[in-house]
């Protein structure tokens, strides 16, 4: 996959990265953006084992873009590609124009430079909340479920739910379903028939 640095695995330069996942063709319709073109392809790209629902992000400071390792995996090639690129586009806008551009009027021009539908967020199942949730709250009227991936800060009985409002909308905590352990390595043949395994 790449070197492994204190933060997570880096996988080369833009440049080598784009040449190797085949999309330079696509990032070298940035050339006319001169000086910014240029120093996007010698930026860094990592992969994060810590990203959990965030596909990618770049810091034109650092001139480096992180991806989530999920999007490494086989057959994710098209989603890989295009976080790649809508990355590439945020160090392309922000250096071409010496500010930070955001998903504003800017960055979405160097998007269709790119050939890319300037989308700011994506909808990749193995990256949703709800998957890495780590708590979930429900609406006690509507059933809304708010998946958070840290620890909210605040308790259920402290916020309402968007929809209901303060009066009707209060929140409860939802119990994720529990797995069941079995310890099959330490059953004999006999229990485990006994069990129905």
């Amino acid at each position: 996959m790449g070197r492994k640095n204190s933060r997570g695995h880096l996988l080369g330069t833009v440049e080598a990265v784009a040449a190797r996942w085949d999309v330079m063709e696509r990032l070298a319709l940035a050339f006319s953006l001169g000086p910014a073109y240029e120093a996007c392809l010698a930026a860094t790209v990592e992969g994060s084992p810590r990203s959990k629902i965030q596909a990618g992000s770049a810091n034109t400071e650092l001139r480096k873009i992180t991806l989530n390792l999920a999007l490494l995996e086989p057959g994710r090639e098209p989603d890989r590609n295009a976080t790649f690129l809508h990355e590439c586009a945020h160090l392309l806008a922000d250096l071409a124009h010496r500010r930070n551009c955001r998903h504003g009027k800017r960055w979405k021009q160097v998007m269709e430079l790119l050939g890319e539908a300037p989308l700011v967020n994506h909808d990749l199942a193995y990256l949703s909340p709800k998957l890495h949730a780590r708590v979930t709250w429900a609406c006690m009227a509507c059933g809304e479920e708010y998946h958070y991936v840290r620890k909210p800060r605040r308790r259920p009985q402290d916020c309402y739910c968007r929809h209901c409002g303060p009066r009707r909308g209060r929140l409860r905590v939802v119990e994720p379903p529990r797995q069941l352990e079995l310890d099959l390595p330490l059953m004999g043949t006999a229990e485990k028939k006994a069990a129905g395994f």
